[in-house]
């Protein structure tokens, strides 16, 4: 009965997680914009371990279940021994209808069900930005130390889309718009959504949520991530060009009346400009939320020692050879 309990009580504390994780992220926000590379990661782990949690509900339930047996005969014999030799609760179990198999094969449906839709997420995003980058008309050029494409549009833009798709794009609009330490400091912000592959956490984002977005926890990270990811990458402009000339890009793009973007709006392209960030770079949050970012990394922590107990049992049992 200790046993179920257990499950039982992390089954609940899931729910709990999932429900209330979108409060505890945003509260958290100004501790986390302080350190936005580490918040993106430790979000998207956290959100990564939540599902992989809810996967291995199943396999738990599969430990302190006796219910009737589906696999007969050998095939039977290995799944009991696999089950036997993964278990931390001895021979606690209780007796129920449901089927040990079932407990075992419904996660791992899901499981499947989670990779493709988010397989077919990640397809679809760069099969967007396929197009969105054929569309693009430029000239490969070197602008103050930063390859980009050129394209001749007299709308200010500047945006970044993934290397292997064009990399920077930059209008002839927004070269002539900014001033030179204006422009070194939006290519700047652009080179490092590059160097810090910006695009791949986002892609791996929209992939693990694409299933699963209505979750509280899970939206907020979708929606949180975006913005942690462009402070990383002013963080990373402002070290090389300094504050005001960024603050001022920024401002500047914001206000033109002819920045309407001409392609970088859909897709995988980062080039969000807006008040949040310009606060953030002239007026930083004052102190606080770290009480929220504790339980950030508090909870990141549990899920890592749930999975690390539940899921690593059974892959030694099948490596030495259960199955």
């Amino acid at each position: 009965m200790t046993a179920l309990l257990l499950v039982l009580l992390l089954g609940l504390g899931l729910v709990a997680v999932g429900a209330g994780g979108s409060w505890v992220v945003r509260r958290s926000a100004p501790v986390l914009v302080r350190v936005p590379r580490l918040a993106a990661g430790l979000l998207l782990a956290t959100a990564t371990l939540w599902v992989l949690t809810l996967l291995a509900l199943g396999p738990m339930l599969s430990w302190v279940n006796d219910g009737p047996a589906v696999l007969t005969g050998a095939a039977g014999e290995v799944c009991q021994r696999c089950l036997a030799s993964a278990n931390p609760f001895g021979g606690t179990t209780m007796t129920t209808v449901v089927p040990t198999v079932a407990l075992l094969g419904i996660p791992l449906l899901g499981g499947v069900a989670l990779v493709a839709a988010g397989v077919a997420e990640a397809r679809r995003r760069r099969r967007r930005t396929k197009a969105v980058a054929a569309g693009i008309t430029g000239v490969p050029a070197t602008v103050l130390g930063h390859q980009v494409l050129l394209v001749p549009d007299d709308r200010a833009q500047v945006f970044a889309l993934p290397a292997r798709h064009g990399g920077i794009i930059l209008s002839e609009g927004c070269r002539t718009a900014l001033a030179p330490e204006e422009l070194a400091a939006v290519l700047a912000h652009e080179q490092a959504h590059l160097r810090q592959h910006h695009h791949l956490i986002t892609l791996l984002t929209a992939a693990l949520v694409r299933g699963l977005g209505w979750v509280p926890l899970l939206a907020a990270v979708r929606t949180a991530l975006p913005l942690y990811l462009e402070i990383a990458a002013d963080d990373a402009a402002r070290r090389s060009v300094g504050t005001p000339a960024l603050a001022s890009a920024l401002l500047r793009l914001g206000n033109r009346e002819d920045s309407a973007p001409f392609g970088g709006s859909t897709a995988e392209a980062l080039h969000a400009a807006g008040p949040d960030r310009i606060r953030h770079l002239v007026c930083p949050p004052e102190a606080g939320g770290r009480g929220p970012a504790v339980a950030v990394a508090a909870l990141l922590a549990g899920l890592a020692v749930v999975n690390a107990a539940v899921h690593l049992p059974l892959l030694l049992a099948a490596w030495d050879g259960c199955l």
